[in-house]
């Protein structure tokens, strides 16, 4: 039996609650799954374990963890054919352990619940955000881990979904040579970041619940994106203290330029750099595309839309 997975690249707007907890949870967050930069990989029938393709030896590493911790004697040779920039803020390691392990189990006929995959690539231990958007697509709003009667390896509740408007576009831009900020390095930003203000965590919610979900069930581009640029300016005044700002040092001269030329719901997504901005038609998507390439002409610059699909997983048999 072959397996094709296809999982998309994702925006993370934030997390709700960075206190330690007072309201019974903490973090939970919100996000949207896009059209692209996307992972598409085939597994194969195969003696041992093969990795092909970008990003192979991250990949190889989860493969066998997945294999070990299933109980299962390696039999795969696993293509890359598309892969989602990793370590710029665009979800590609939750993306790429729940493609690889759902894939796997697919391959070897095995019925297992996403959540225990997820517990055993080590994702969504903070963030539920990459999980959900992997199964549903479009726009997420997840609760946060409960801090007391919950076991470790829960997933944060799926709490609201939203379609995504097919007219919106986004422009993502992921300024060149810039720090990155993963792997050990979040863990101790993470062990750094003092608590926020409860006052502040509320502000986060109020303007999540009464301004930016209803802007988006309203397709109210402008109203959606005051909400999350304000959103985000919040959010990163809770980092300001380990990311050198509310943005990253990389991406910050981006979101100021962009928010100076009034683009919509101009903001970073994850840690950075990664930042982005939203149009609502073809003309304002290529004006701020152009806007990015006068101000940064080595960034990489991606212009998609969101994806209201979660990821696929298609069975042959060879």
């Amino acid at each position: 039996m072959n397996v094709r997975v296809t999982a998309h690249a994702r925006l993370h707007f934030g997390f709700l609650d960075l206190t330690e907890g007072a309201g019974g949870r903490r973090f939970g967050g919100l996000g949207m799954a896009l059209e692209s930069p996307r992972l598409v990989l085939r597994i194969e029938k195969a003696a041992g374990l093969h990795v092909e393709g970008p990003q192979a030896s991250r990949l190889e590493a989860v493969a066998a963890r997945v294999h070990r911790d299933l109980e299962l004697k390696p039999q795969a040779r696993i293509v890359v054919e598309e892969a989602i920039p990793e370590h710029v803020g665009l979800g590609s390691g939750t993306q790429l352990a729940l493609a690889i392990a759902s894939g796997i189990a697919r391959q070897r006929g095995l019925d297992q619940p996403l959540a225990r995959l997820c517990a055993l690539t080590g994702r969504a231990q903070r963030s539920g955000v990459g999980f959900h958007l992997f199964q549903h697509g479009g726009f997420v709003v997840e609760g946060g881990h409960a801090r007391s009667g919950a076991a470790a390896s829960d997933v944060p509740p799926l709490l609201a979904r939203h379609e995504l408007p097919e007219s919106w576009r986004v422009v993502v831009a992921v300024p060149a040579a810039t720090r990155t900020i993963s792997g050990e390095r979040e863990e101790e930003a993470f062990r750094r970041l003092a608590p926020a203000r409860e006052p502040t965590a509320d502000r986060i919610a109020r303007t999540v619940l009464t301004r930016l979900l209803p802007a988006l069930a309203e397709r109210d581009l402008a109203a959606f994106g005051a909400a999350l640029a304000e959103t985000q300016e919040l959010v990163g005044a809770c980092f300001a203290a380990v990311q050198e700002g509310l943005f990253h040092p990389g991406g910050d001269p981006l979101v100021r330029r962009l928010k100076e030329e009034g683009a919509h719901g101009v903001g970073q997504s994850s840690w950075g750099p990664a930042v982005y901005a939203f149009a609502a038609d073809a003309h304002e998507e290529e004006r701020i595309a152009a806007l990015v390439a006068r101000a940064d002409p080595d960034a990489l610059v991606i212009r998609t839309r969101g994806c209201n699909r979660g990821a696929t997983l298609e069975v042959s048999r060879a």
